[in-house]
């Protein structure tokens, strides 16, 4: 049986340089993520870093309103 799937160029042509860089074919390396996902050995998700770095920028009065400006303006495009 066979299956086709749909890569982006750039994706399928790295994966694809790696894995002739190892020696394998790159549907070798698609059975083995495959296979991998499916026995529960291999997860897909996301990650969010837990540390937030937050800076204070001093601006002068002036800058201050018009940026509070385009934010009501933007506030007044957007859906609540």
């Amino acid at each position: 049986m066979h299956t086709s799937i749909a890569i982006d160029k750039i994706t399928r042509d790295r994966a694809a340089l790696r894995a002739k860089n190892e020696r394998m074919p790159l549907a070798m390396v698609v059975r083995v993520l495959l296979t991998d996902y499916a026995e529960g050995r291999l997860s897909i998700g996301t990650h969010m870093q837990r540390e937030v770095t937050a800076k204070s920028i001093p601006v002068d009065k002036a800058t201050q309103k018009r940026m509070d400006s385009v934010v009501a303006q933007w506030r007044g495009r957007l859906p609540a």
